[in-house]
């Protein structure tokens, strides 16, 4: 769940909220790791949380920045944002209380899963387009 240089798109501002993304995604990483036995219930919904907050602030400013620059593939790029979106907001809390260590690993696959394939695909090509825009 480490953040890698090898994610770095090239945009600044981008790249250190792609960062924070990572870094908010390795503790609930890490929560998972702890023993099962534990009741991790407040912690995870207070990272959940967190993560929601963040994950609507940095599509936000990555829209705004794919508007100025006119990307053509703005709206499908919004489609997986929302998808992201929809999916954390579907997460059942209700059955994180009954079975936490089965559905953190849910959440965990999902979002690293989500996390670096969008990074390294389609925010890398949004970065080429940036860069060919001279932004």
């Amino acid at each position: 769940m480490k953040w890698k240089s090898s994610y770095a798109i090239g945009v600044e501002a981008i790249d250190k909220q792609h960062e924070r993304l990572f870094d908010i995604s390795e503790r609930i990483e890490e929560l998972f790791l702890l023993p099962g036995h534990m009741d991790k219930f407040d912690e995870i919904v207070e990272i959940i949380e967190e993560l929601k907050a963040y994950v609507i602030y940095h599509f936000n400013e990555e829209q705004q920045l794919m508007e100025k620059i006119q990307y053509p593939k703005y709206f499908s790029h919004l489609v997986e944002h929302q998808d992201f979106i929809e999916k954390i907001n579907d997460f059942d809390l209700h059955e994180l209380d009954h079975a936490q260590q089965q559905q953190l690993r849910e959440l965990v696959d999902f979002i690293m899963t989500w996390l670096v394939e969008h990074v390294l695909e389609k925010d890398k090509a949004f970065a080429a387009y940036c860069r060919e825009k001279n932004m």
